[in-house]
């Protein structure tokens, strides 16, 4: 039994530093992020068919064998312009190129009406809500899955279209096969002056599906649930437990997980926590909670597949620089600890838009209650810089360091691109492809704004050797960076494949090294020594020597005292955007170029070994 009147607290020591995209902290082991949608204004149907470039509130889950995950977008900023809600299906997590309009635009009818409070509001029929939603999916006790949104309008783009200026929630079925069942209102906002009448969807219990209206009615009654309701419900519904303060911050974005069948707790955005010991009826007071560093950009937890719990969360206060993505875990569900990387990467924001900010944000799993996928990892979906929609797979148990003295791997034994940390951007991707040789970890590039990377954590060595061999496609376009990393993220050794058929070693300055040819293997050993800050080379078997004909001892590009980390990237580091960007600031005009691919180039990892030599 937990300790009574206990709430969840960060009990770690480490936080980010956010001058790095990365906060400079150790990644997760494992951890795989695929872009399920790309913002694209003037090729919609190389994304998801709309345009919108906004694009947010991502929420997943895993049903009758596929994932999906539906999130809302609006044409180019927060609150403004149509919205609709969109449901992405992928059979593996990894490929997403399915897209349906869950909930489509909705316009408003030319009408007058008076909310509770006396507040009249006139539309003339040309004006569409705004789509917003807490949650998106409900899985019955008979086995229907509801889909759910929230229609709202707002008078200004910097109000919320909740309460008052909401409209009201709808829903409809997904059945097993991927379609959907017709749209109906389950909750209207009658508080805001709505009347049946007006609204543009039936009530649900005009359904003729008398199990539907019975599953409709069996979410109503599941007070975990509608809690995530209470922003657009609005304090007077009684279907609401937790109410919000009469001043200062609300309760926003509520999740919940259970330390036992009667304990129960609630997290909320801004740092704020809340238990409930008999089963969510009754609740303590909402309490900032100060070691959970947090801003508005929502926090998850759940309990994970090992029966421990997780916290998945941007670890700073900036609301505008939301960054890195880490998850910490817990033993108890109380004391969380161990944090870890899990998105550490922020491309530049392609598009302008009003609220639109920095980062991965506004991360959700799959909630209680709901299925889950066989592989009992972690899923987090979540949207970047406002405009793109990703996935994160978390492996549990959730692990850092690596404690193998030892690593060969060929990618040929099942499971073998398990411990490789992926970042993997739709024009971008990093991760298994067939040859005629077998299988190889393939890194392609088309991306004019963004890059792939692939990582393997190593056991921390201040003497180490690696080898490797990559097979580059090309020699005559893009790059690849090779570099070996410390905890941090600081950069001891960085060796460049560039166009034009040279590698490169990162120094004291940026050297040739030797030279390579598109579809040939390249295999190079390098043995690094932190005593020293040295490494030598070696590359198709020869060491890289002087003119002397000595083996030459390069120079690290930075001092570190132990290696834990392997990467390749396919792109420079950067370094922009900086917590001195402001991203409303933004110029009108989206990144040149941003919505036609480049040339690809791409290369393939054939195999990987590494030795502590300590």
């Amino acid at each position: 039994m937990p300790e009574m009147n206990r709430l969840p607290r960060y009990t770690g020591g480490i936080h980010p530093n956010c001058d790095y995209h990365h906060g400079q902290i150790f990644p997760a082991r494992g951890v795989k992020c695929y872009q399920i949608a790309r913002a694209n204004r003037t090729h919609p149907e190389w994304d998801d068919g709309t345009a919108c470039t906004y694009k947010h509130a991502a929420d997943p889950v895993w049903f009758a064998g596929r994932f999906y995950v539906q999130y809302l977008v609006n044409p180019k900023d927060e609150h403004t312009g149509a919205g609709q809600s969109i449901l992405a299906s992928s059979p593996d997590g990894v490929h997403w190129e399915d897209f349906a309009v869950s909930f489509p635009p909705y316009r408003i009818p030319a009408c007058t009406i008076r909310s509770r409070d006396g507040e009249e509001r006139v539309f003339d029929g040309e004006s569409f809500a705004v789509m917003h939603q807490r949650m998106s999916f409900y899985h019955t006790s008979k086995g229907k899955m509801l889909v759910l949104g929230f229609y709202g309008f707002c008078p200004q783009p910097w109000q919320t279209p909740w309460d008052r200026r909401g409209i009201g929630r709808v829903v409809r079925e997904l059945y097993p096969d991927g379609s959907m069942g017709e749209i109906y209102f389950i909750l209207p906002c009658y508080q805001a002056g709505w009347t049946d009448a007006l609204l543009g969807y039936p009530i649900y219990t005009q359904s003729p599906d008398p199990d539907f209206a019975a599953a409709c009615e069996e979410l109503l009654a599941d007070r975990l649930a509608v809690q995530q309701w209470a922003e657009e419900n609005g304090d007077e519904s009684p279907l609401i437990t937790v109410k919000h303060p009469k001043k200062g911050r609300k309760n926003e974005a509520f999740c919940w997980y259970h330390l036992d069948e009667d304990t129960v707790i609630g997290l909320w955005k801004h740092s704020l926590a809340a238990r409930s010991d008999d089963g969510g009826k009754t609740w303590g007071p909402v309490t900032r909670v100060p070691s959970l560093v947090m801003s508005g950009q929502k926090v998850w937890g759940c309990r994970t597949s090992d029966g421990r719990c997780a916290m998945v969360y941007d670890p700073t206060l900036e609301t505008q620089h939301r960054y890195p993505l880490c998850v910490t875990t817990s033993e108890d569900g109380l004391d969380f600890d161990n944090m870890r990387l899990v998105h550490g990467e922020v491309p530049p924001m392609r598009f302008e838009g009003f609220w639109k900010d920095l980062g991965p944000q506004y991360m959700r799993g799959i909630s209680e209650g709901l299925p889950t996928p066989p592989d009992g990892d972690l899923w987090i979906a979540y949207s970047v810089n406002k405009e793109d929609i990703w996935i994160a797979r978390i492996p549990v148990p959730i692990l850092g360091e690596e404690e193998a003295a030892e690593i060969e791997e060929d990618f040929s034994a099942p499971g073998a691109f398990d411990p490789w940390n992926l970042y993997s951007p739709k024009w971008a991707p990093a991760g298994p492809a067939q040859t005629g040789e077998g299988t190889v970890l393939r890194l392609s590039d088309r991306e004019p704004y963004d890059y792939c990377k692939a990582e393997r954590i190593l056991k921390p060595a201040s003497r180490l050797r690696v080898s490797f061999t990559i097979v580059p496609h090309q020699d005559t376009r893009g790059s690849l960076y090779i570099e070996l990393l410390d905890a941090r993220g600081a950069t001891a050794v960085r060796l460049i494949l560039r166009a034009g058929g040279k590698l490169y070693a990162r120094t004291v300055c940026e050297m040739p090294a030797a030279s390579y040819r598109a579809g040939e293997p390249l295999s190079i050993t390098a043995e690094a020594d932190c005593a020293d800050f040295r490494c030598t080379l070696s590359v198709n078997g020869a060491p890289l020597c002087g003119e002397d004909g000595e083996s030459v001892r390069w120079p690290f590009m930075q001092a570190v005292n132990e290696i834990s980390r392997f990467a390749l990237r396919t792109g420079p580091v950067r370094r922009s955007p900086t917590l001195d960007d402001v991203p409303d600031g933004k110029p009108e005009a989206p990144l040149p170029g941003c919505d036609e691919p480049c040339e690809e180039a791409a290369y393939d990892l054939v195999r990987f070994s590494f030795a502590s030599l300590d």
